[in-house]
C-alpha cells in the first residue's frame, strides 16, 4: 500500500480548523453520522474489562456506544486534533483523550482487546504503517473494527460537498476496497467479515433505514455488498509478528525499497543476517529473538531526504580539483587518492586508529566486505572503488566494543544511517569521528560478476582476486583465475554492467556527492583531467572537521590543490547530478502513478524540461529491458571484443546527444 501525500500537519490543520462547526454539521447529518457507531456495535465483542483503543476518537462520539456494549471498558482514545480533544474532554470529563500522529501509536505491544477505527484509513499520511500497528498493539485473538469510504464514493462526496452543508474531509484518499483487504492481510490480520454500507446517504430516514434493510439483508449478497458510501472491515490478529521486523518487511523489502545498507543487521543483536550476499543482498531473521525497534527507526530507507538541504551538492566548506602527491597512493586509488590519503594521515599523525573500509574477502575473493583497516598497508589494500552491493554497517555490531577514534567510509545512505545513530548518541557510533565518501552514481548486483566471469568461460569458484580499477586511472577491471589466467577489460569497456545490473535503489538514491560526510570525492569528470590520466578527484570538504584536515595536508605538502568554483563543479558532475537529483525523483513519480510505495523523500526537484522528461522514460525503458534474463544472456554471449568497444561508443554518443537536455537549467 502507498504512502499518501499529505502529511499529519496538514491532516491535522484541517481538522484543528472545521472542530466549531463538526458536531453540529454532523448532528443534521443524523442516521448517515450515526451509523458508523450503530454498526460498530454491532461487531463489538461480548466481555467484561476490555481494553480498548478508539482511533481516531475525534470529539468523543463513539465513547458512549462503546460503554453501551462494555460499560466496564478501559478506552484509549487517541485524536490528532488538539481542538478535537478540548471538545472531546468536555463532553467526557471522566474519559482520557490523548493526541496521536496516527504513524506511531501510543500503546504497549499487544495491549489491546478491540481497536475502533471509524473513519480513519482514508486520512492516515502512511496507511500501511497504521494497520502494522494497530496489528502490533492487538493482543492475539484481538478484533479490529474498521470503517473508511470506498475510492468510488470520492464523487459523490464533491457533489454533496458543493450543495450541503458539511465540514469536508480536508486531506484524505479513498481507497479501494481490494486495496484495503489485500493491506490487512498483508499484515497479517484475518478479515473476518466486508460489507457495506450507507447505500442511500440523504432523504427522509425512514427511507434511507429502509433502503439499508433491503441492501444488507438481500442485495449485498447478490453483487452488491461492494456499493455504500461506507465500507466496514472486521479483522482478528491470529498470532504473533515481530513488530519490527514486519515493518521492514512490508515497508521496505516487499516493495524493493532495500538500499543494501546492512544498518539493520548490524544493530540487530544476532536478530538478523544477510541473506543472499552475491545477489539481492537482504537482511533476513535469524529467529533468535525480536528485533531491535532501532533497526526500523535507522534504516536509509526512512525518510531517506532526512538531513538533507535539498541543493544540488549539499553543504560545502570548499570545493577544488586535487591529488595526492605520492605516486603510490594516487596509483593505488580509484582518482587522484584522497580519501585514501586523508585515511593514511590521520593513521600515522595518530587521530585515529583504524578506519572502516572495504576490502576484497579472503575466503570470497569476488566478493567485498566491510573491515577496520589499522595500517597503511591495509588501508592501501582496501583503496579502489567497490561497484558490487556491501552492506557496509553490517559492522556496526562490531564497533560497539571498539574505543577509537576511527574513520569511516561509506555511500551516502551508508552515511545517512551514521548520522542517524551520531544523533541518537547511539553506542554504535561513538568511536566514529571522521565521516568520509565517495560519490556515488551506482552499485551494480552480485550477478554482475557471475555475469563477467561467464563472458570469459570462468565461476566465481576460479577466482583468486578481482579489482574493479586496477593500475592507472581510469583502471580496467581485473581477476586473476586460479589457473593464473588474467581477465582484464578497461574500465569504461566493464561499464556495460551497469544497465544489466543496477540495483532498484541506484535509481532512486538522490544523493550523488556524498553530501552528509566530512569530506567526499570522486573522478573529476572533465576533458582537461580525463585526458591527462593519473587520476584528479573532485573534492568537498562539508564541515569544519573535513576542511582542517585537508588544510592541513595541503600545508605538509600532501595534497595538490586547485579551487573551482560550485558552478563548474555543477558542470563537471552534470550528468551525475541529472540522474540522481533529477532522475530520481522522476522515477519515483512514476513508480507513485503505478500505485507502488516510494522513498519519502520531501525534497523538491530541479527544473524539469520536456524533453528531459521524455529522455527518463526512453532511459527508464532501457534499464526494464536490460533487467530482463534474456537481454543479460545476450550481453553474456555477446563476445567482449564486440560488446566493450560497441559500449563505449554508444556511451560516448548518448553522452553527447543528451548533454545539452541534462544541463538545462541544471543550476
Amino acid at each position: 500500500m502507498k504512502k499518501n501525500s499529505f502529511n499529519i500537519y496538514q491532516v491535522r490543520e484541517h481538522w484543528d480548523s472545521v472542530s466549531e462547526i463538526y458536531d453540529s454539521v454532523n448532528k443534521g447529518l443524523n442516521w448517515a453520522h450515526s451509523e458508523r457507531f450503530t454498526t460498530m456495535q454491532k461487531f463489538f465483542p461480548a466481555g467484561e474489562n476490555l481494553k480498548v483503543l478508539n482511533v481516531w476518537s475525534r470529539t468523543g462520539s463513539a465513547v458512549k456506544y462503546i460503554r453501551e456494549k462494555c460499560p466496564t471498558a478501559e478506552i484509549e482514545n487517541l485524536e490528532v486534533s488538539a481542538k478535537f480533544i478540548d471538545i472531546a474532554k468536555n463532553r467526557f470529563p471522566q474519559e482520557s483523550f490523548d493526541q496521536t500522529d496516527l504513524h506511531n501509536l501510543s500503546c504497549e505491544t499487544e495491549s489491546k482487546d478491540v481497536i475502533v477505527s471509524l473513519e480513519t484509513l482514508e486520512h492516515v499520511p502512511d496507511p500501511l504503517h497504521f494497520l502494522l500497528e494497530c496489528h502490533r498493539v492487538l493482543k492475539v485473538g484481538g478484533k479490529l473494527i474498521l470503517s473508511c469510504p470506498p475510492a468510488w464514493s470520492e464523487l459523490p462526496l464533491q457533489i454533496y460537498e458543493k450543495f450541503f452543508d458539511n465540514h469536508g474531509e480536508g486531506p484524505h484518499r479513498f481507497m479501494t476496497v481490494k486495496e484495503v483487504l489485500k493491506a490487512m492481510r498483508d499484515c497479517e490480520f484475518k478479515v473476518i467479515h466486508h460489507r457495506g454500507t450507507v447505500f442511500l446517504p440523504v432523504g427522509p430516514a425512514w427511507l434511507k433505514k429502509f433502503v439499508e434493510k433491503v441492501h444488507l439483508g438481500l442485495l449485498r449478497h447478490i453483487g452488491f455488498n461492494r456499493m455504500g458510501i461506507r465500507h466496514f472491515f472486521i479483522a482478528e490478529k491470529t498470532a504473533s509478528r515481530d513488530p519490527v521486523w514486519a515493518k521492514i518487511q512490508e515497508e521496505i523489502l516487499k516493495p524493493n525499497l532495500c538500499m543494501h545498507s546492512g544498518t539493520s543487521i548490524g544493530l540487530s543483536k544476532g536478530t538478523l543476517k544477510l541473506s543472499d550476499p552475491d545477489g539481492e543482498c537482504i537482511p533476513t531473521k535469524t529467529g533468535t529473538g525480536p528485533v531491535p525497534e532501532i533497526c526500523y527507526s535507522a534504516s536509509p530507507e526512512i525518510s531517506p531526504g532526512e538531513m538533507y538541504t535539498g541543493s544540488l551538492l549539499g553543504e560545502y566548506k570548499r570545493i577544488a580539483i586535487a591529488n595526492h602527491t605520492d605516486q603510490t597512493i594516487r596509483s593505488n586509488a580509484a582518482s587522484g587518492g584522497i580519501l585514501t590519503g586523508a585515511l593514511i594521515h590521520l593513521l600515522e599523525t595518530g587521530k585515529i586508529n583504524g578506519a572502516v573500509v572495504l576490502k576484497m574477502d579472503k575466503e570470497h575473493p569476488w566478493r567485498s566486505v566491510a573491515t577496520i583497516a589499522r595500517t597503511k598497508e591495509e588501508i592501501l589494500e582496501s583503496a579502489q572503488s567497490k561497484y558490487t552491493v556491501t552492506p557496509t554497517n553490517v559492522i556496526l555490531s562490531e564497533l560497539e566494543n571498539e574505543s577509537g577514534p576511527l574513520a569511516y567510509v561509506g555511500l551516502p545512505h551508508q552515511v545517512l544511517s551514521i548520522r542517524r545513530l551520531q544523533k541518537l548518541n547511539h553506542p554504535s557510533v561513538a568511536s566514529i569521528k571522521y565521516i568520509f565518501g565517495p560519490f556515488y552514481g551506482n552499485e551494480l548486483y552480485g550477478s554482475s560478476i557471475k555475469s563477467f566471469l561467464r563472458k570469459f568461460g570462468a565461476k566465481k569458484q576460479d577466482v583468486v582476486s578481482l579489482n574493479f580499477r586496477a593500475g592507472d586511472w581510469p583502471g580496467h577491471m581485473e581477476v586473476t583465475l586460479k589457473n593464473g589466467k588474467v581477465i582484464s577489460m578497461p574500465k569504461f569497456h566493464a561499464n556495460y554492467l551497469i544497465p544489466f545490473h543496477i540495483t532498484k535503489s541506484s535509481l532512486i538514491s538522490h544523493d550523488l556527492t556524498n553530501e552528509l560526510t566530512d569530506l567526499s570525492g570522486g573522478d573529476a569528470w572533465a576533458p582537461v583531467y580525463e585526458e591527462r590520466g593519473k587520476g584528479f578527484s573532485l573534492l568537498i570538504t562539508r564541515t569544519a572537521l573535513g576542511d582542517e584536515l585537508i588544510k592541513e595536508m595541503a600545508n605538509q605538502g600532501k595534497l595538490e590543490l586547485k579551487d573551482i568554483t560550485e558552478g563548474e563543479a555543477i558542470q563537471m558532475q552534470s550528468h551525475g547530478l541529472d540522474f540522481k537529483k533529477r532522475g530520481s525523483f522522476l522515477r519515483i513519480q512514476n513508480m507513485k502513478r503505478c500505485g507502488k510505495r516510494v522513498p519519502e523523500i520531501n525534497l523538491s526537484m530541479p527544473p524539469v524540461t520536456f524533453k528531459r522528461r521524455v529522455f527518463e522514460h526512453l532511459l527508464d525503458s532501457i534499464f526494464w529491458v536490460c533487467s530482463k534474463s534474456p537481454s543479460r544472456f545476450l550481453a553474456d554471449i555477446t563476445p567482449n571484443w564486440i560488446l566493450g568497444p560497441m559500449f563505449q561508443s554508444a556511451r560516448k554518443l548518448w553522452k553527447a546527444s543528451t548533454k545539452s537536455i541534462k544541463r538545462s537549467r541544471l543550476k
